[in-house]
């Protein structure tokens, strides 16, 4: 596992269809849900017929988690329930792959079964499949544990299935009652030619099925920020590498399978010309973070804010580190995270006006699914799970939108 965050960006997306958007339409330091008979005589008597139900499947009690879990990816389905996937360093492989779920917040946490699989860091070389790396659940039942390869359960980990979509899954998300993945003909992190596809399924369980297939491009296995979803709308990009002729799509309604179209690129009004992330926080907005070339450890952002068809640059984060991910609220409140010489996580309570700054001396380990459960709450990981590291991966939540973050003990 190198140290290093992963640089590469989403390409530029270059999609002229204009379509609004779905207008429905620091601060302290941290520290480490139950799917008859009628008798005859000489005198008749009906009989209700009685009905029997199926019990719904009830959630695993789950048992201790080992004192070596290491954090590796994070997802949270109310301000309470979440879950995390990672390794077990005390296992005798010494990274064994391993779930954890907190019903209060993250106050306590309890180990799930997890798939026949191996955990697999983005940073470092791919593991003989099945792999995984990442995790989102949509409810307490139904999740997904992924990247590249994919297994699901609907019974909230006790039994996990594996999926084969016929490609390596590199980002899927849920929301409405749908889950969404998108797949990339790669099999390994090497590039690859070939059509990265949306794939969909309901949540519930059920097969997956092509709502969109890109063009010929250069792709890998490896996972990427390129989908976020908030039902009834989606967005997706299926630009792959250094592919600056394809990008964004969108569509107001998850149920409608052909209803994606292309979708203008939110970094063509930005004097930086890259997209490196984007996070739709409701239904009538799509936030971006366009980045730009970087020098000595720092590169020049600008939060891009699409609503009603317009793109407007609302802020400009400090410089500071290569851009990462962005989160957003409804409200306003932004968070980016940014990793080179050092790990950054930059804030603005005002819609991009200000910004404050954290900044971890860690030599640039970065973060990972940085996301708002609420307007006040918020998740992410801090470093990469498993040998070699000098920094311990980390869980942090904030509970005041962004001001502060914690540490919060899993294992």
């Amino acid at each position: 596992m190198k140290l290093v965050p992963d640089r590469r960006r989403l390409p530029r997306v270059t999609a002229v269809l204009v379509l609004a958007v779905c207008a429905a339409s620091c601060s302290s330091s941290p520290t480490k849900a139950p799917r008859r008979t009628t008798t005859t005589s000489t005198t008749t008597t009906s009989v209700a017929p009685s009905t029997t139900t199926a019990p719904s499947p009830t959630v695993p009690a789950g048992s201790p988690v080992s004192s070596g879990f290491e954090p590796g990816s994070v997802t949270f389905v109310s301000a309470t329930t979440g879950f995390v996937i990672g390794v077990d360093s005390t296992c005798a492989a010494g990274s064994c792959v391993a779930l954890a779920r907190t019903s209060d917040a993250g106050s306590t946490w309890v180990s799930l079964p997890t798939p026949p699989a191996a955990y697999v860091n983005r940073f470092g070389t791919s593991a003989t499949a099945p792999a995984v790396s990442e995790v989102r659940f949509a409810d307490a039942l139904d999740g997904w544990i992924y990247g590249p390869s994919l297994f699901a359960t609907h019974d909230g980990g006790a039994i996990w299935q594996q999926l084969d979509l016929g490609g390596s899954v590199v980002a899927l998300e849920t929301s409405g009652g749908f889950v969404d993945a998108v797949v990339s003909p790669c099999s390994t992190q090497e590039t690859c030619s070939g059509s990265l596809r949306l794939e969909q399924a309901p949540a519930t369980g059920g097969s997956f099925t092509t709502v969109l297939t890109g063009p010929t491009v250069q792709s890998t296995s490896e996972g990427v920020l390129a989908l976020s979803l908030h039902a009834p709308v989606g967005f997706v990009n299926l630009s792959g590498v250094g592919s600056p002729q394809y990008g964004l799509w969108a569509t107001r309604s998850l149920a409608n399978s052909s209803g994606w179209s292309p979708f203008p690129d939110p970094c063509a009004g930005s004097a930086e010309d890259s997209l490196a992330a984007f996070v739709a926080p409701d239904v009538t907005s799509l936030y971006s973070l366009c980045g730009g070339e970087g020098a000595a450890g720092s590169a020049m952002k600008e939060v891009v804010k699409t609503q009603s068809g317009h793109s407007t640059v609302v802020g400009q984060p400090p410089p500071g580190g290569d851009p990462e991910s962005l989160a957003a609220t409804s409200s306003g409140t932004l968070v980016v995270s940014a990793a080179s010489g050092a790990s950054e996580l930059y804030r603005s309570a005002d819609g991009g006006t200000t910004w404050s700054t954290l900044t971890f001396d860690d030599g640039g380990i970065g973060f990972k699914d940085l996301g708002f459960t609420s307007s006040r709450q918020g998740v992410v990981v801090h470093g990469q799970p498993g040998p070699p590291g000098e920094y311990a991966s980390q869980l942090l939540m904030t509970y005041d939108g962004g001001a502060t973050w914690q540490a919060v003990p899993i294992g």
